[in-house]
C-alpha cells in the first residue's frame, strides 16, 4: 500500500380518437407531498415505498425540492459501527442494517444530543458538548483491545464546532503504578494527534510511548474523517485525514516484540470524552481502513491486471403500468445536476407482458431523451438510474425530476348502429346479415377487424365469429367490406358454413408472419365456447365488437371494444299437424 496516501475521502392525454398522451412526473416532494409518493397527473400515482432503492438516498434540504443521489458508502464489516440512527440510549443500532454485534463491546453509558440537521451517514448524527456528553464502551475481553491484538483500524467522521479545536475525541487510558497506558486521540489547535502510551513492548520488559501528530488542521463545520491504523504485525501506525496519510510511526528495531494493552484492563473506551461538535459513523474493525468507508466510492485500480473499477450506485423504479397496452414512448425529460467528471445514465425496459424484478428482460440505455428512444410497445415498464461520482469521490450527480411522455393505445369505440339488414332475401334459410357503421380508428381500418358474438340471452354470448372465408377458401378477418357495403353500411352475413368455419378451424392454419394477428384471434376463439349451429325455432341475440390490429390473447386483450347493445332474430320453424 502506498504509505503517502491511503485513498481520498469525499468532503462531505391529449385525447385524439383512440390515442391518449400521458405525462408522468416523478418529482420528489413536489408541491409539498411527502417522500412516500411521486406526483403523477391524471390521478395516477407511484408509491415510493414500493421502490427498490439500491445505493440511493433521498436528499432533503429545507426550502428545496428533494432529490435522488448516490447512497454514501457504509462499512461492510466490523466489530462496532455507530451511525446514530437508533434511539439515543441505543446508539449502536445501524440504519445500514449492519449493527455489527459484538459479544465483547457494549455500551455502558451514553449521553449525547441528536442532530437531524447535520449527518455523515443516514439522517442524523450525535452532538457532543464538552464533558457533559460522552459514550462509554466496555471493550474488556475484546481481542482488539487485548494484550496481542491483530492489526485493526478505528475511523471517526468529525464535524468540529467553534470550541472543538482543543478536544479529546477518543480515549482509553489507565494508570498502573503511576504509569499511563492506552491511547488518546485529541485535537490540538485543530490538528489531530494520537497519543500511544506505553503500549509498544520491548524484549527487556520495557514499554515505549510515541505520538502521531498531524500538521493539517481539521476544518470547522465540515465533515472530515480521521482514521487510525494499528499495524501490530509490522509495528507501523498511521494517522489518515480524509484518506490521506498525515502522520506515521514505524518501529523496526530488533528489540521490539509486540503491541498490546495491559492485561485484565477493564477501562472503558470513551468516545467524545471532551469534545465540542458532531460525530457520526464511528467504526472499529480488523485490518486496514476500509476502501469503501467514504461518502462516495472512488476509483479502485488493480496494479496486477491494470484494470480500474468504479461501480457507482443504482436506483430502480417499481414495475409501472399504463392504463392500456401497446403504449409507445414519445419523450423523456429529466432535470439533473451532474458536476464535472461525474456520470448519470438512464435505462429503460418495457413489455406488454407483465414481468418481475428477476425477469431477463433486457435494459436499454437511453442515449437521447427525444430521438432513438426504445421502440417497445408496452403496458408494463421500469426505469433505472445509474449514478457515478467523480473519480475522487467528492461530488456526485443528483436527479431532481424525471418525466415520461408516452402515448397510450386505447381500445376502439363500440361499433355504432349495429342492426339487421332488412334487404336479405327470405329464400336464404338460416342466414342472417348485419349492418353497422365503420369505426373511425385507423388501427381498426388497417389491420383490425370486427367480432360478432351470439347467444340465447342478451347478456350471455355463447359463440363468436372472428373469421370468414374468401373466394380462394382462405381465412380472412371480418372487415365488413362485403358486396353492397359502405362506410356507414359495413355488412357481413352469417350462415351455417360461417359457423362451421369458426367452430372448427383446422390446426396449422394462418401460421405465416403476416397473419400472426389473425391467428391470435383464432387462438382466442378456440378458448371460447362457440356454440352450436343456428337452430330453427330459437331466438338468438347478437352483439358486435371492434378490435385494433394489436389485439392478441397473450398481452393485449384490452385492444378490443366493449360489446354493442344486443339485437335479436328468431329463426322460423315449420310446425305441422296443428290441431
Amino acid at each position: 500500500m502506498d504509505r503517502n496516501r491511503f485513498r481520498r475521502w469525499k468532503t462531505p392525454k391529449t385525447i385524439g380518437f383512440n390515442r391518449r398522451t400521458v405525462l408522468i412526473f416523478l418529482v420528489i416532494l413536489f408541491g409539498g407531498h411527502s417522500l412516500e409518493s411521486w406526483e403523477v397527473p391524471k390521478k395516477e400515482s407511484v408509491n415510493l415505498s414500493l421502490w427498490k432503492k439500491i445505493g440511493v438516498v433521498e436528499h432533503k434540504e429545507p426550502g428545496k425540492k428533494n432529490t435522488l443521489k448516490p447512497k454514501e458508502n457504509t462499512p461492510k464489516r466490523g466489530e462496532l459501527f455507530f451511525d446514530f440512527e437508533g434511539d439515543t440510549n441505543e446508539p449502536n443500532l445501524s440504519e445500514s442494517g449492519n449493527p455489527f454485534p459484538s459479544k465483547s463491546i457494549s455500551v455502558v453509558f451514553s449521553s449525547y444530543l441528536e442532530d437531524k440537521n447535520t449527518s455523515f451517514f443516514g439522517k442524523k448524527s450525535a452532538y457532543f458538548s464538552g464533558r457533559r456528553n460522552q459514550i462509554h464502551l466496555s471493550v474488556s475481553g475484546n481481542s482488539l483491545f487485548g494484550t496481542h491484538p491483530d492489526p485493526f483500524s478505528i475511523s471517526i467522521p468529525v464535524h468540529m464546532g467553534e470550541q472543538g479545536a482543543g478536544s479529546v475525541i477518543l480515549d482509553r487510558t489507565v494508570y498502573v503504578k503511576g504509569k499511563k497506558y492506552g491511547i488518546s486521540l485529541e485535537l490540538n489547535e485543530g490538528k489531530p494527534t494520537l497519543y500511544i502510551n506505553n503500549l509498544l513492548q520491548k524484549t527487556d520488559g520495557r514499554t515505549v510511548s510515541f505520538i502521531l501528530e498531524s500538521s493539517v488542521k481539521i476544518k470547522r463545520k465540515n465533515w472530515e474523517v480521521i482514521s487510525l491504523f494499528f499495524d501490530t504485525l509490522n509495528h507501523r501506525y498511521v494517522l489518515y485525514q480524509n484518506g490521506i496519510e498525515t502522520a506515521e510511526y514505524e518501529n523496526k528495531q530488533a528489540d521490539t516484540i509486540g503491541f498490546g494493552f495491559p492485561e485484565n484492563d477493564s477501562t472503558p473506551l470513551i468516545l467524545g470524552k471532551s469534545y465540542y461538535g458532531n460525530l457520526d459513523g464511528f467504526h472499529i474493525h480488523k485490518g486496514e481502513p476500509e476502501i469503501g468507508y467514504s461518502k462516495f466510492e472512488t476509483v479502485r485500480y488493480d496494479d496486477d491486471t491494470k484494470i480500474g473499477f468504479m461501480e457507482g450506485s443504482t436506483a430502480i423504479s417499481p414495475i409501472l403500468e399504463t392504463k392500456f397496452s401497446n403504449s409507445t414512448l414519445q419523450q423523456i425529460q429529466w432535470k439533473v445536476d451532474a458536476p464535472k467528471d461525474t456520470m448519470i445514465e438512464l435505462y429503460f425496459r418495457a413489455s406488454n407482458q407483465k414481468f418481475t424484478e428477476a425477469s431477463v428482460l433486457p435494459w436499454t440505455r437511453i442515449r437521447s431523451l427525444t430521438t432513438d428512444l426504445p421502440k417497445h410497445r408496452f403496458k408494463y415498464y421500469q426505469w433505472k438510474i445509474w449514478f457515478r461520482p467523480d473519480p475522487m469521490g467528492k461530488t456526485v450527480p443528483i436527479l431532481q425530476a424525471l418525466n415520461f411522455d408516452y402515448i397510450e393505445q386505447s381500445p376502439p369505440d363500440v361499433p355504432t348502429l349495429f342492426r339487421l339488414d332488412p334487404n336479405v332475401s327470405k329464400n336464404q334459410t338460416n342466414q342472417i346479415c348485419f349492418l353497422w357503421n365503420s369505426n373511425h380508428e385507423k388501427e381498426v381500418q388497417n389491420g383490425g377487424g370486427y367480432i360478432i358474438h351470439y347467444g340465447l340471452v342478451p347478456n350471455r354470448m355463447v359463440g363468436s365469429i372472428f373469421v370468414k372465408k374468401d373466394k380462394d377458401n382462405q381465412y380472412k378477418k371480418i372487415d365488413g367490406n362485403e358486396e353492397n357495403s359502405g362506410f356507414r353500411n359495413k355488412r357481413f352475413c352469417v350462415d351455417e358454413d360461417t359457423l362451421v368455419s369458426n367452430i372448427y378451424i383446422p390446426e396449422g392454419q394462418l401460421e405465416s408472419p403476416e397473419d400472426r394477428t389473425l391467428a391470435d384471434q383464432i387462438d382466442i376463439s378456440k378458448k371460447e365456447k362457440r356454440g352450436l349451429l343456428f337452430q330453427p325455432g330459437l331466438t338468438y341475440y347478437f352483439r358486435i365488437s371492434a378490435y385494433n390490429r394489436y389485439l392478441n390473447e397473450w398481452d393485449s386483450k384490452d385492444q378490443r371494444s366493449a360489446l354493442s347493445a344486443p339485437i335479436s332474430f328468431s329463426f322460423p320453424k315449420e310446425v305441422s299437424n296443428l290441431k
